[in-house]
């Protein structure tokens, strides 16, 4: 596979369909929508009397690339770049056995497959999502004939012990600890803020511009416009102390303070006035949270994910609904938050203890 043929073109456009898996761009080319009309229209032109496409001209890396793209897909560019990266180390490790295509696989050598991904990485929500990714993957192609054997029942399902997710409830008297730490510090005093007070994702801060932030007179609050994960929008408050703290950073970087609906600089920018990337301002919070030793109730390291927990859990114990907790923290359903966010505070609230007694001993509580 390392030595496949060169490119296949069509109309002077190099085509990811025959590509080496040792090339350094295969990923960006992999994730370049750019290609998908001609490459489809290619095989459209070999459809049989069935209503099937001729996918025999792809190589598997071909195959990647119309999974990736095809129609009935809607994903963004970072799921795009994680499933092709999952699904080219999949093609590498196979391709390492001796294997030089995935057509002539057996079910045996994709248990195999399995079990190494489950020694090489011990987590099983990690497990999980890979064998999720492949599984799809290997579907599809054996949906489209592109494979003669449904390799996909060599995988099995990850089942996942809830002993092993993680601890990620912050307690009040942690998070004002942390909080004092950082007080001299408005960058990040403003960040941590931010997240706690709004429960909004390190992508959803990064990406509004300042002149997202705008003051709505009926509710007298202010707000930041940003997009979400799964492409709606969000309208979250700003209090006006995080917004003194963000005033207070953009101050001290030299940038306008005022609200303006064409300030285009970033709403949360970087110590140089620019746009953070999201792997750069994670790594730096996570970081920044050990430093001030902000950990969970069961003494656990936290990350910017975990305020989101925090967010939930505080509105919950303040009266807010779990649908409105849901859709604040754009899950696609309430469950989620019941299941992932909730679910001890829940099986608290639901515990009838306080209507048992033993007689006598009911004041010495």
């Amino acid at each position: 596979m390392n030595a496949t043929p060169s490119l296949l073109k069509f109309s002077n456009y190099n085509l990811p369909i025959h590509e080496s898996l040792s090339d350094p761009q295969l990923i960006h080319k992999l994730t370049d929508h750019s290609f998908y009309s001609l490459i489809h229209s290619s095989i459209t032109d070999s459809e049989n009397e069935h209503g099937e496409y001729n996918y025999e001209p792809l190589s598997n890396v071909g195959m990647v690339y119309m999974f990736l793209h095809r129609k009935n897909g809607s994903r963004k560019k970072r799921t795009l770049i994680e499933y092709a990266r999952e699904l080219i180390q999949f093609l590498r490790q196979v391709i390492g056995n001796s294997i030089s295509d995935i057509r002539h696989l057996k079910r045996s050598q994709i248990e195999a497959y399995q079990e190494w991904i489950e020694i090489k990485y011990p987590k099983k929500k990690t497990q999980s999502k890979k064998i999720a990714i492949l599984s799809s993957f290997l579907t599809w192609c054996f949906d489209e004939k592109y494979l003669k054997r449904d390799l996909s029942r060599g995988l099995t399902g990850i089942i996942i012990d809830k002993n092993q997710i993680p601890d990620r409830e912050i307690s009040p008297s942690s998070l004002q600890a942390a909080i004092q730490f950082y007080e001299n510090d408005p960058k990040f005093l403003s960040l941590l803020l931010l997240l706690a007070t709004t429960g909004l994702r390190i992508n959803e801060i990064i990406t509004p511009d300042w002149k997202d932030l705008y003051f709505d007179s009926i509710r007298k609050k202010y707000y930041v416009r940003t997009n979400t994960k799964r492409g709606g929008e969000r309208h979250a408050h700003i209090k006006k102390y995080v917004l003194q703290a963000l005033l207070e950073y953009r101050k001290r970087l030299g940038l306008s303070i005022v609200i303006d609906p064409y300030d285009e600089t970033p709403f949360y920018p970087n110590r140089n006035g620019k746009r953070y990337l999201l792997t750069s301002l994670s790594a730096i919070v996570t970081k920044k949270l050990a430093a001030a030793n902000l950990l969970t109730e069961r003494n656990q390291k936290t990350t910017a994910h975990y305020f989101r927990h925090y967010f939930a859990r505080s509105a919950y114990n303040s009266g807010a609904s779990v649908d409105k907790i849901a859709k604040t923290l754009d899950h696609s359903t309430s469950r989620t938050t019941e299941d992932n966010y909730l679910a001890r505070d829940i099986k608290k609230e639901n515990d009838v203890s306080e209507f048992v007694d033993i007689p006598g001993y009911e004041d010495r509580d």
